[in-house]
């Protein structure tokens, strides 16, 4: 494996084989002293690999420095923003460099409590992370640490942090007020105690194992100024060739869509590429931006979770704007009315741009109650639907306009890809709703005490 990748051709089997490519960071971990943790991890520049990209050595310290005894390492392994799946392959290909970040985790904030938090439905992601938990107790690396696999529900919030504690506590993937980030109130906390939470995605601390083993440096050579190290992006839609791949900071979108991703599909072209539902929309005309924090956001888009979710022009922009709508506001929890309000109103009347049913100035009614989402909300989704909707009404203007002037010419549906599995032998992903059964795994966990079953809950 390349320096800092995390991803093999094969999974890698066992802790022995982990530690025979990669080294043992933990051990060399315990010898540092925490502050010289946490400078290694600033001094990288790593940043989370999930959303915002807030730097993690600054996060870390944050928690470090909070007096408060009792203290929680969580792993956000809930992946379900539309288009992803990184997350689940480091899970699969290489569970221990993430058992072994969280332990790092875990002795720089001198704490015994680390919590994963996992959608139920992941059941061979679990085996991998359960048995990985099992080979690192196997070797006496595990005294005095409680891991807990917490199987939780389907629901796109479920990956919300605020919302994801809530989960651990039985309340459900509600998110807490804005101003009750993780680490103000983290877990089981008391008007005392805040119990503050560490809180990280699954590639985020796989990232730090190697960066303590190697040091800042060695990770720092990778990349650009704004973006250290290699990530992962999960490239679904009309491509050629579906995927996820580890590659370096500084290539341009089109260098993945093309050189690994195979180019679009035989006689068509790139039309929309979205990342996520989380940022605003990418055009043909901007394939050439290198990915970057820096730089994505000067085209009005973000690295986030690099989840790039592509179509060709044989799709309708409209259609697209009804999935990620719909999305959005089925899966608002409906805590801030605003949000639910919001979202409901761009969704429906998008839905009625097909029904010849239209309202007068009902662009606007759309881009209006998609802007009027993010009022005192709790979570960012209501900011997603503001954004991306607007987005590609902007971008697409003429095809909103074209389908009111002739309402009988309505175009196929598109896709938003929600990614169940991924298929080596034909490059493509299998999405929710597709034609598939996975097959029955063994869930010894089930009966372990570690396990904690939350996947049940419903709004």
């Amino acid at each position: 494996m390349k320096e800092h990748h995390l991803l093999a051709d094969r999974p890698l089997l066992n802790l022995d084989e982990y530690h025979h490519v990669k080294g043992d960071a933990l051990t060399k971990a315990k010898n540092m002293p925490r502050e010289k943790i946490l400078e290694e991890l600033k001094t990288s520049l790593l940043r989370g690999r999930g959303g915002a990209g807030f730097p993690t050595g600054q996060k870390w310290q944050t928690l470090y420095d909070d007096p408060c005894e009792k203290k929680f390492v969580v792993v956000n392994a809930a992946e379900g923003e539309p288009g992803t799946f990184k997350d689940r392959i480091v899970m699969r290909k290489n569970p221990f460099a993430l058992i072994e970040g969280t332990l790092i985790a875990a002795y720089v904030l001198n704490t015994s409590e680390i919590y994963i938090c996992i959608k139920g439905s992941f059941h061979f992601e679990m085996s991998r992370v359960y048995a990985a938990i099992e080979d690192f107790r196997s070797k006496g690396l595990l005294e005095g640490i409680n891991i807990y696999l917490v199987a939780g529900p389907e629901d796109y919030l479920y990956g919300e942090e605020k919302a994801m504690l809530n989960v651990i506590e039985g309340v459900g993937p509600l998110p807490r007020e804005a101003h009750y980030p993780p680490y103000i109130k983290g877990l089981f906390s008391t008007p005392q105690n805040s119990n503050p939470a560490l809180v990280n995605n699954v590639e985020t601390y796989s990232r730090v194992p190697e960066i303590i083993l190697k040091g800042a440096d060695s990770f720092l050579s990778i990349g650009t100024e704004a973006t250290k190290g290699p990530f992962i992006c999960t490239v679904s839609g009309d491509v050629q060739q579906e995927g996820i791949f580890e590659v370096i900071p500084g290539i341009t979108l089109r260098e993945l869509l093309y050189k690994y991703a195979g180019g679009p599909r035989p006689g068509r072209e790139f039309k929309v590429i979205l990342n996520g539902v989380s940022s605003a929309v990418i055009t043909s005309g901007n394939l050439d931006v290198p990915l970057d924090y820096n730089e994505m956001a000067k085209i009005g888009s973000w690295l986030g979770s690099c989840s790039f979710i592509v179509y060709d022009d044989e799709r309708s922009a409209v259609r697209i704007a009804q999935e990620a709508a719909y999305f959005l506001f089925e899966e608002s929890c409906n805590q801030c009315p605003p949000c639910k309000g919001g979202l409901g109103v761009a969704s429906t009347h998008i839905d009625q741009m097909f029904s010849g049913h239209q309202v007068k100035s009902i662009l606007e009614i759309i881009v209006n109650g998609a802007k009027s989402a993010p009022r005192e909300n709790r979570c960012y989704l209501p900011a997603q639907g503001s954004i991306i909707i607007p987005s590609l009404m902007k971008a697409f203007r003429k095809e909103f306009e074209t389908l009111l002037e002739n309402p009988d010419l309505v175009p196929p549906k598109v896709v938003l890809p929600k990614i169940v599995d991924y298929m080596n032998r034909t490059s493509k992903f299998v999405l929710k709703g597709d034609a598939y059964q996975e097959q029955a795994i063994p869930a010894p966990w089930k009966e372990d005490k570690c396990f904690i079953d939350r996947q049940n809950y419903t709004r």
